[in-house]
């Protein structure tokens, strides 16, 4: 039986490399999954935890700093040669650490599109106040809220739309198991 993965472990990743965990994130359903809410319901743990990692090494045991994140599935710890190898590395080059500690990991970014078909300019303005209201930070729930108090819903055709809108949560932000959504844009189809 394998051990638990912890924040600092040493591991393979889904990419070929030596890599660190930097954070582990539960993730949760809400009503932003509504297709994959059938087995599930809002609030469940999503049965696999994403883990973020930073790269130090390649395949080859060189210098390549990077990151990446996936499903814990894909991530096990570094076999025994791996491990010494890795000290072996570490230790006549501390300073590779401190170039892994200095890597600075980019937002993480998760995005929702939505058609939208909007023919006249009061529904247009309409959809750009609700992009102002969800700038504060909202839940999809409260977002959904919004736009049926806007009447906005009307506008989400049953194929394509003339507009594109999307949600954007950032670093995998949550709040009582809801995804937080900080940023919207609309565009045209």
């Amino acid at each position: 039986m394998s051990r638990s993965l912890l924040i600092g472990d040493w591991v393979n990743s889904y990419s070929k490399g030596i890599y660190r965990i930097e954070k582990i994130i539960d993730q949760y359903y809400d009503e932003s999954d509504r297709s994959s809410l059938f087995e599930n319901k809002i609030g469940d743990k999503y049965p696999d935890k994403t883990i973020i990692t930073k790269r130090l090494l390649n395949s080859k045991f060189k210098k390549s700093l990077g990151y990446e994140n996936c499903s814990e599935t894909f991530i096990s710890h570094l076999d025994k040669n791996q491990f010494v190898q890795l000290k072996q590395i570490l230790d006549k080059n501390p300073q590779l650490l401190i170039d892994l500690d200095n890597y600075k990991i980019p937002v993480l970014q998760t995005i929702y599109n939505s058609p939208l078909q909007i023919d006249d300019k009061k529904d247009l303005e309409k959809v750009l106040g609700l992009i102002d209201f969800i700038k504060m930070g909202r839940t999809f729930l409260e977002i959904e809220n919004e736009m049926r108090r806007l009447d906005i819903l009307r506008l989400i055709p049953k194929n394509y739309g003339n507009y594109n809108f999307q949600l954007t949560n950032f670093d995998e932000e949550y709040l009582n198991k809801r995804k937080i959504w900080r940023d919207a844009k609309l565009s045209k189809s």
